[in-house]
């Protein structure tokens, strides 16, 4: 008897953008395949984000691809374009108010912010800000475009502030739920373009 094939697995770019709560992404990553089965993960660094983390910390925890700049591409194959088409889901996390801001307003001048305007596949946003960054009006209009944009991005939770110690509202949002609802609608809509494909070869 054979065994049944194994699906093809989910692809999921994850963005990093430099800020204290990037700590989190190497824990992050057994957890995607782990708890929702998400093995084929590319990590995309800012320059800033390799300021915390590596591409060698994160490669130790998961195997994944690790880019952080155009030099990282293979030659002649993969572009800002063709990382767009071969994620099925992107979340950027954390995403800090610079970040928003560029690609609320189309600004393409690092490889992920390129790859998010090329990107048609449902983008995850979860910022960390400080309580008066997210606050301002500029961040604010910023969220509201990408929104209307059609990206999703997680409302900051509470926590503690790594300049001041203090408690406030900024850290990294309940990203779970967004996240878990994205990898069921990329494999939805896997399975319709299947079933759409091969009808038409009926």
């Amino acid at each position: 008897m054979t065994s049944p094939a194994e699906p093809e697995r989910l692809r999921l770019l994850l963005g990093v953008c430099g800020s204290v709560s990037s700590l989190t992404v190497p824990h992050l990553l057994p957890w995607l395949g782990l708890k929702l089965g998400v093995t084929d993960v590319r990590v995309v660094l800012t320059t800033m984000a390799r300021r915390f983390v590596t591409e060698e910390s994160l490669r130790a925890v998961a195997a994944c691809e690790t880019f952080s700049g155009w030099d990282d591409l293979p030659p002649g194959r993969d572009s800002h374009v063709t990382m767009a088409n071969w994620a099925e889901v992107i979340a950027v996390l954390p995403a800090t108010a610079n970040f928003l801001g560029k690609v609320a307003n189309g600004i393409a001048d690092d490889l992920l912010t390129s790859i998010l305007l090329a990107a048609s596949c449902p983008v995850i946003l979860v910022p960390a800000t400080s309580r008066a960054m997210w606050e301002k009006p500029a961040v604010r209009r910023n969220v509201a475009r990408l929104r209307d944009d059609g990206y999703q991005v997680v409302e900051p939770g509470n926590g503690v502030a790594f300049a001041t110690g203090e408690a406030e509202p900024g850290s990294l949002g309940d990203f779970r739920r967004p996240l878990v609802t994205a990898v069921a609608q990329a494999l939805a809509n896997r399975d319709r373009t299947s079933s759409e494909q091969g009808a038409e070869s009926c």
